[in-house]
């Protein structure tokens, strides 16, 4: 049972999206929200994200950052916090299908149509719908479109590559104005995105390695035809490993597919038909943990100077083993360093102007920057480190792990590709165009030291 719904502007600290549903809790916990945040940011740094659930006066907060934005809700309840986020995603979700976007600019423009839009989501706190189909035919507010430089891309829109299409025309509205209702389009945009899991251990050897994937579609195509995808045949299901034949499979140790999907010759053709709702859907989610091909290595080396007991050097080399025709556009590291550090220095040792280093003091981290790392190349820094007193063998620990955040366009790490995809219509007028997008990017990547 929900008491309120609000979004934040955390940069700015306005509430754009305010909707009281029972009125048991005070309408000033907004403030008391952005109070905390910034009492936590001030102790802890920008860097170490905030709880997400806490509880002042009585009051449950549970929130989460989609986009730059704060998704909140209040409630005086004991409700599943499981629950309440699927919520919050699902409302961010369907912003983005009835406004086009997910922005400030935007939440501004379409404030109307998004009261609108919780007023059918959520009656007197309890949830009635979160299906974009079904509350399409209740909302009559039209969006107001954001003009194109004013839209604000997140990282993943920003990635541009050869064979990829980033257009606005991804960005459209399910429900157009009236003035456009009748223009034809007869579009379906289909990502393919694996967010990685890996650990290293300080000499490179990999000590787990976890592909997490998804197929998410956005169908602009008129009457929501039927439509076959296929992936590759060497795809191997986790039940079936153990008596495959085929060395070089691809084995799926999960798999999920989406209420709209008919997965009955998956298991054969490794192809499925999807009947797709509106709105953006993640039609399959998949595991795949067995002979997991990582596209970088880190080798990170410490030395001690006996001379100097305060005084250690680290040296951090990054590989790239992806092809050398990809690239990363960037990828962020960061090393947590001993409490008493007292300053740092660094020294590249490939110079280059697509390198950054930053030192937080504050919680004592090193943040290395690289832009545009090509595959097949190596990049490394060699940072000195001076501490207040001796290093310690308890201080030697408190050195690392080193994470990794990347994204990787145009690639994917199990070589799973789209083989086929057809859109079956009985209007042939308008012939469908198809969009295919390849991600890769890092969900916890990191290597001990």
């Amino acid at each position: 049972m929900i008491s309120q719904f609000f979004i934040l502007s955390p940069q700015r600290g306005d509430t754009l999206i305010f909707r009281d549903y029972r009125h048991d809790t005070p309408r000033d916990v907004p403030d008391l929200l952005l109070d905390k945040l910034k009492t936590w940011q001030k102790n802890h740094g920008t860097e170490l994200d905030p709880p997400p659930i806490f509880n002042v006066d009585g009051v449950n907060f549970l929130f989460t950052n989609i986009q730059g934005l704060y998704f909140v809700c209040t409630t005086k309840f004991n409700v599943s916090p499981f629950m309440i986020y699927e919520l919050l995603g699902r409302i961010a979700t369907l912003i983005k299908d009835f406004c086009g976007i997910l922005s400030e600019e935007c939440l501004r423009l379409n404030s109307s149509l998004v009261y609108e839009l919780l007023d059918e989501i959520i009656d007197y706190g309890y949830v009635q719908t979160t299906l974009t189909d079904q509350l399409k035919s209740y909302v009559y507010e039209d969006p107001v479109p954001v003009k194109r430089e004013n839209i604000i891309i997140n990282s993943l829109a920003k990635l541009k590559a050869p064979g990829t299409n980033l257009g606005s025309s991804r960005n459209r509205p399910i429900v157009h104005s009236r003035d456009e209702r009748s223009s034809k389009q007869n579009e379906v945009y289909i990502d393919m995105i694996e967010q990685l899991v890996a650990s290293f251990a300080s000499n490179g050897m990999t000590v787990r390695a976890e592909i997490n994937g998804s197929i998410q579609i956005k169908s602009y195509l008129q009457g929501n035809p039927e439509i076959r995808l296929g992936l590759n045949s060497n795809i191997v299901l986790g039940r079936d490993k153990d008596i495959s034949s085929d060395k070089y499979g691809i084995v799926f140790d999960d798999y999920k597919f989406h209420d709209s999907v008919d997965p009955t010759d998956f298991n054969e053709y490794r192809r499925m038909v999807i009947f797709p709702p509106e709105g953006e859907t993640t039609i399959m989610n998949y595991r795949i943990s067995s002979d997991v091909s990582l596209p970088f290595r880190i080798f990170p080396i410490l030395l001690r100077d006996p001379k100097c007991p305060n005084r250690m050097d680290i040296t951090i080399k990054i590989r790239a083993d992806i092809p050398e025709d990809k690239f990363v556009s960037k990828c962020t590291l960061t090393v947590p360093l001993p409490r008493v550090t007292q300053s740092v220095s660094n020294e590249n040792t490939d110079d280059s102007n697509e390198q950054s280093f930053q030192y937080d003091n504050r919680i004592k981290n090193i943040i290395w920057t690289i832009n545009n790392l090509k595959g097949g190349t190596e990049q490394s820094i060699k940072v000195k480190i001076t501490g207040a007193t001796s290093f310690s063998a308890v201080a030697e620990l408190e050195i690392g792990p080193i994470s990794l955040e990347f994204d990787i366009p145009n690639y994917t790490c199990s070589n799973i590709q789209i083989r086929k995809l057809k859109v079956y219509e009985k209007n042939k007028s308008i012939p469908p165009q198809r969009w295919v997008r390849y991600f890769t990017i890092s969900e916890s990547y990191i290597c001990r030291v």
